[in-house]
């Protein structure tokens, strides 16, 4: 079972128990927090889906920024000389790549695929410039999944809000064909009442896909930083040192 659908097996565990929670506390005591929470059936199913997507994608980002902490292992594995005035040469470099070969086995780090894959180009034509070539493309590839991974958490925190406005949208619809009823107290109450579930599911909507868009853009500046430390490191440290006669 892979992460993913651990955490979308959690999400239901989650979402069902918060459920359960707000609607039974409510029962017992209602009042206008938990009413917004969703305690207040079946109205409080707008709440549980919004509750469902903004779970699945915290749990989503977690996911993400700890495949970040995996990766930053690699840069602090001093995989290259960094000592200033060193210099690599052609059978320098061909001993690097083997190793990295070695080490991608235990360590499937990014940088140790970079690695490798310019040091292969190197030792095909020896050329220092195309091996640089390898090193930027292979970081736009990486970049390019990266955001092809992070666009499931996009969605989530897009759905968050669409959800909220469509319990508007029935909140306002109910309200109105109601409106029938506003000739007596009871009438009036039972319509504002509806109209208080149209924007409570809005509120708590925004509120989440807040939390979770926040979120998503700090897990989003590690993944972007790490990619470049990535090709920052392997220009530094090899490209330019590698000695071509």
């Amino acid at each position: 079972m892979n992460t993913r659908t651990s955490n979308l097996i959690l999400t239901v565990v989650l979402t069902t128990l918060i459920g359960l929670i707000v609607t039974i506390s409510y029962s017992y005591a209602p009042n206008r927090i938990l009413k917004l929470l969703g305690g207040e059936m079946p109205h409080g199913v707008i709440q549980l889906v919004t509750y469902f997507f903004f779970i699945f994608g915290i749990l989503e980002t977690i996911r993400l920024q700890r495949n970040v902490d995996f990766q930053k292992k690699g840069l602090n594995m001093s995989l290259l000389p960094e000592k200033e005035q060193f210099v690599i040469s052609a059978d320098e470099v061909n001993d690097i790549k083997l190793k990295m070969v070695d080490m991608e086995k235990t360590n499937p780090y990014l940088i140790v695929d970079i690695i490798k894959k310019a040091c292969t180009k190197f030792r095909s034509n020896k050329s220092v410039s195309e091996a640089l070539s390898i090193v930027n493309a292979q970081t736009d590839i990486n970049l390019r999944n990266s955001d092809t991974e992070q666009n499931l958490i996009k969605y989530f925190a897009w759905a968050c809000q669409s959800v909220g406005l469509v319990g508007t949208v029935i909140g306002i619809g109910s309200s109105l064909g109601a409106a029938n009823q506003i000739s007596s107290q009871e009438g009036i109450d039972y319509v504002t009442s509806l109209l208080a579930v149209a924007f409570d599911s809005t509120l708590m909507a925004l509120a989440l896909s807040i939390i979770l868009m926040y979120a998503y853009s700090l897990v989003s500046e590690k993944i972007d930083k790490l990619h470049s430390d990535n090709q920052t490191y392997v220009i530094e440290n090899l490209i330019n040192r590698i000695y071509a006669k």
